[in-house]
């Protein structure tokens, strides 16, 4: 008898696990299945101003700013400025005491006579193979009387001569024009050379304010150029107008056709991270160009009443207002899409989604203009969050009894576990 409850009594507790498994199986799938339905992230269409904008990079710099280098190799003797100084044309800046010596000096002027020679000889060439280009010309003209001869004169030995005689004038005549800029070039090349063994004052090439003049008397300064070639000399000082400051910066050939001369700009300095400047396009550049396969144009932002401690090659960042919109329709851009070539919005309306095409305007960093497909109040969607099985999963009623369950598998092969 005490044998017979027993096992009725494990029958029933089966039976109660038995549903219990059925219960769960059937409502981890349910709530699975639910869990797998796409969940929609929305927003209204609202009705308001729309800016679009450029975002680039420059560096400020100062209205004609120039740096003076050292026309000498030498010592400077005489310094006539100091930085902050506000200097005119022509104005003495300072005076270098060359260090060459009379050798390198007398050498340096032969040189200098020696391509002076060779331009007046070259010039005077030209004047003698002028003469001669004339005379042939005459001689051609002359002998023949006739503007377009005829192919029988053509084959005349005289008129083959005299053809090529004039030709030779004329070709000997253009290449002499080479000649005299070669020699030029030889002489402007020795100047230079001739005059960096000179004592030399140097003075401001353009009206400005002294700057980054860091040179004392008695300093050590080599000219920007010798023989005619640029050295890794440093300038002297550097002068500019530095209460008129603007920006350069590289701008990309997709950007170009959006900006143009009086648009209004935001500018944020590396230097001053917490402070807003406000600039305006002043010019931007008709002619790009290429690098690498990538073409950029200079666009140039002045500062409208920029403050005294901005200095030039201040890292800027620039954002240029390129147009505006007012009381039009706007939506956040990621519920815009393009499907086949089309732009559309995914429309919610009574727990339905639909894709409808619209017709978009312009475009902020975050939303966009819709001219044609929507009304104010719209909903769209702006993202689709779907939550898979994996992430829904219940845990089984059966992991508590411990083992592998029945027989080994029991229901849903409860050994496995999740796998």
């Amino acid at each position: 008898m005490q044998w017979f409850l027993t096992l009725s009594l494990i029958k029933k507790i089966l039976l109660v696990v038995f549903v219990l498994g059925i219960g769960w199986f059937t409502v981890s799938r349910i709530v699975g299945a639910n869990k797998q339905q796409p969940q929609y992230q929305t927003a209204q269409v609202t009705k308001g101003s729309i800016i679009s904008t450029v975002s680039e990079s420059g560096n400020v710099a100062a209205s004609n700013q120039v740096a003076v280098p050292s026309v000498a190799n030498g010592v400077i003797e005489e310094l006539s400025i100091k930085n902050g100084d506000e200097v005119g044309i022509g104005q003495n800046l300072f005076k270098v005491k060359a260090t060459a010596t009379p050798q390198e000096q007398a050498a340096a002027y032969a040189s200098y006579l020696g391509a002076q020679n060779g331009l007046n000889a070259a010039q005077a060439k030209l004047n003698s193979l002028q003469a001669a280009l004339f005379k042939a010309n005459q001689a051609f003209l002359t002998d023949r009387g006739v503007v377009s001869p005829s192919d029988q004169q053509k084959a005349d030995p005289v008129y083959i001569q005299e053809n090529a005689n004039w030709l030779q004038a004329e070709a000997d005549y253009k290449n002499q024009t080479g000649v005299i800029a070669q020699a030029q070039a030889a002489l402007t090349s020795a100047s230079f050379a001739y005059q960096v063994t000179q004592d030399a004052i140097v003075t401001a090439p353009i009206a400005g304010t002294v700057a980054n003049l860091s040179a004392t008397v008695g300093s050590s300064v080599l000219s920007s150029s010798t023989n005619g070639t640029t050295t890794n000399s440093s300038p002297v000082l550097v002068l500019g107008n530095f209460a008129r400051l603007w920006i350069k910066a590289s701008v990309n050939e997709v950007d170009i056709p959006k900006l143009h001369r009086g648009q209004k700009a935001t500018i944020t300095l590396d230097a001053f991270p917490d402070k807003t400047f406000v600039g305006t396009v002043t010019s931007v550049d008709t002619i790009g160009t290429s690098s690498s396969g990538v073409v950029t144009f200079n666009v140039f932002i002045a500062f409208v009443s920029p403050p005294s401690d901005i200095q030039p090659e201040m890292t800027a960042s620039i954002v240029i207002q390129v147009d505006r919109r007012d009381d039009v329709l706007t939506v956040p851009t990621s519920a815009v899409q393009t499907t086949n070539g089309e732009t559309i919005v995914r429309v919610m309306k009574h727990g339905n989604v639909t894709q409808t095409p619209v017709v978009v305007g312009i475009a902020s960093d975050t939303d966009t203009e819709i001219t044609s497909g929507l009304s104010e109040g719209d909903t769209v969607v702006t993202s689709v969050v779907t939550q898979t099985s994996t992430n829904s999963q219940s845990s089984s009623p059966f992991s508590g009894l411990g083992g592998r369950g029945f027989g080994g598998g029991g229901f849903g092969g409860g050994g496995r576990g999740g796998r």
